[in-house]
């Protein structure tokens, strides 16, 4: 007598598709949270210029942003989580460091998130210079501080070692891969350009995340069913 193979629950492939869009959507909205955010089209870094550029603009474009950076600040860390993931089984180590210096970074994002609705409160309070300079001992005390050193390392280095990863398991085509290395990296040229070029170099990354991470979500859709124990 043959005992019939149960069925492979759907749940499985609801997660896995699930993922997938998290993996794509995470990416798109850092774009479009980058395509609206005002402190880029100023013309210096700083906290007084980015209050004085959220002033300047509409609050559809300032709206628009934190929306964005807060669905990016949720669903960013699932893609980076699934790079992982597909390649663990043949870059185990790589795979597990690569994930802990990108969560490092990035898992503080939604910090972010709430110092760009704080810029945009006070440029619509009439960018009172007690309330900028309120802004500005905060963004320097010891924890911020300590969030953008991580962010920076983290976002910049995390990336390029799931990239790494991504390529020596062979989990995406190697041009995914190469694509999420060198995502960030361009991020360390920023003390040797102007700042208008800076701000390209990010969207110019964000592109190149984007075109990675669409083989990480079409190889996590892919992946094959669990098989029962």
């Amino acid at each position: 007598m043959t005992t019939k193979t149960p069925p492979i629950p759907h749940i499985f492939r609801i997660q896995r598709y699930c993922v997938a869009a998290c993996t794509v959507v995470g990416v798109v909205a850092i774009i479009v949270s980058a395509l609206t955010n005002p402190p880029y089209f100023g013309t210096e870094p700083g906290i007084r210029s980015a209050i004085a550029t959220n002033a300047s603009d509409s609050d559809l474009m300032d709206l628009t942003h934190l929306v964005a950076l807060l669905i990016a600040a949720y669903l960013l860390p699932v893609g980076f989580v699934a790079m992982a993931w597909l390649a663990n089984p043949r870059a185990p180590y790589l795979a597990s460091v690569g994930l802990g210096v990108t969560l490092l970074g990035f898992l503080p994002l939604a910090l972010y998130v709430g110092q760009d609705s704080v810029f945009y409160d006070i440029a619509r309070w009439g960018s009172d210079p007690r309330h900028v300079d309120l802004a500005e001992r905060w963004n320097a005390d010891g924890v911020m501080s300590f969030y953008g050193i991580v962010f920076g390392v983290g976002s910049v280095f995390g990336p390029a070692l799931l990239g790494l990863a991504l390529w020596r398991s062979r989990a995406v085509p190697l041009w995914a891969a190469l694509c999420v290395t060198l995502s960030r990296l361009p991020v360390l040229m920023f003390a040797l350009v102007p700042y208008r070029v800076e701000t390209a170099i990010v969207i110019a990354g964000t592109l190149l995340l984007l075109i990675g991470s669409l083989a990480v979500a079409a190889a996590v859709a892919r992946s094959p069913e669990p098989k029962e124990g």
